[in-house]
Order: structure tokens, then C-alpha cells, then sequence
């Protein structure tokens, strides 16, 4: 019963006791009301001063991330088809993910020109 808990994050909501013939269970209602109160809050923590970057322009770029992880499992994704590559240099992978990250802009740009919403 551990063991299923425990795979899907459950454990500590619950107080399990395991008995020759049986289990009983309660449930923690003050620890899920507590993370119940937090849902949906998320903190962004940042080394940039707030006279650059305020608190707005944090969030805007944390959430621009979907974004970029979007368009890069676009192009190693169906979208264009780009086989993987193993690279075992430092140089040729900060090349590999330069060239990846140009090509996303150049699409980004044309999608743009066309009209078509960019991804």
C-alpha cells in the first residue's frame, strides 16, 4: 500500500496502519488543507534587481519558458523532423542548440510575415 502511495505522491496525505488482518487509514485533513490553501501560488525567485527586471516582468518571462520548451520539442519533434544528435563536445553542443534555437527564430519570423500565429 506504501508502495502505491508513494508512486503517486499520496503518501503524506495519509496515515496508513497495517494489521494481521487488515489495514485502517485516516486522512491528514490538516496537511491537504494547508496545501489546498497554496494551490495555484507558485513562487519565481530571481538574482536580478528589481530595478531591472519587476516582479510583472519575472512572471511574463518564466511564463514565456512554455514557450521555448514548445518550439524546442518542435524541432525535435514531428514538426521538422530533426533526428536527434548525440554530440559529445562542448563546442559542437552549444553549436547544435545555437543552430536549433536560430532555426526556431527564423520560423518564428516567417510565421509571423505570413500571418500565421507564431509557436
Amino acid at each position: 500500500m506504501g508502495k502505491v502511495l508513494a508512486a503517486h505522491g499520496m503518501a503524506k496525505y495519509f496515515k496508513a496502519e497495517i494489521h494481521g488482518d487488515g489495514f485502517t487509514f485516516q486522512r491528514r485533513h490538516g496537511l491537504i488543507a494547508r496545501e489546498a490553501a497554496a494551490d495555484g501560488i507558485y513562487v519565481i525567485r530571481t538574482k536580478v534587481p528589481v530595478a531591472e527586471l519587476s516582479a510583472e516582468q519575472a512572471q511574463a518571462s518564466y511564463m514565456r519558458l512554455s514557450q521555448v520548451e514548445r518550439a524546442f520539442r518542435s524541432l525535435k519533434g514531428i514538426d521538422l523532423q530533426v533526428r536527434p544528435i548525440h554530440h559529445h563536445l562542448a563546442g559542437r553542443v552549444k553549436a547544435h542548440v545555437f543552430l536549433c534555437m536560430l532555426a526556431h527564430c527564423v520560423e518564428w519570423h516567417l510565421r509571423r510575415l505570413l500571418g500565421v500565429s507564431p509557436a
